[in-house]
């Protein structure tokens, strides 16, 4: 098998497998929010493994590779003694981790808008007259949430919270 063959199957793999240990806990989301504690517990398995596949690529391939690249190319020509590979890695795991931040925010708030599951029966909005915090859900009374609890009813929009009464209308 020719070099250039062997280097580019490394290089697809060494993106690939990370990525699909990445992603994989999103593809199984279904299968671990019906599992509860237990599934949170996979999800989180599933996190770090891919983190450390992520974290071992480098130490052991990339992170050499790249001192050995940039010490040719930037440091010894101009004479810098900055540990520029290791800048770069840092400001690649704030990138990285500001970019997973944003991605949650907007998930949070695309659920929040639209519903946790589209397969949730519609909620009925009915609000009294002079009660906007009080609508009605799935027969339940749902109003704003006391700032300690976080149950909260699946149909529900705009952070509202189901109290366990009947409505009565």
């Amino acid at each position: 098998m020719p070099r250039w063959a062997v280097k580019l199957f490394a290089l697809f793999g060494t993106f690939l497998l990370p990525l699909l240990c990445t992603l994989l806990p999103y593809k199984v989301s279904g299968y671990i929010a019906r599992k509860g504690a237990t599934g949170k517990r996979l999800l989180s398995y599933l996190m770090c493994l891919g983190g450390g596949i992520f974290f071992g690529t480098y130490l052991l391939h990339m992170g050499p590779e790249v001192q050995t690249i940039l010490k040719h190319s930037l440091l010894d020509p101009y004479g810098i003694t900055y540990p520029v590979a290791e800048l770069m890695v840092g400001v690649g795991f704030f990138v990285v981790l500001f970019a997973e931040k944003l991605v949650l925010r907007w998930n949070k708030r695309r659920t929040r808008l639209h519903g946790k599951e589209s397969n949730q029966p519609a909620v009925t909005s009915e609000v009294p007259v002079g009660l906007s915090d009080v609508t009605s859900c799935n027969g339940r009374k749902c109003e704003r949430p006391p700032p300690l609890q976080s149950e909260m009813c699946p149909g529900c929009a705009d952070g509202k919270q189901c109290s366990q009464t009947q409505q009565t209308m």
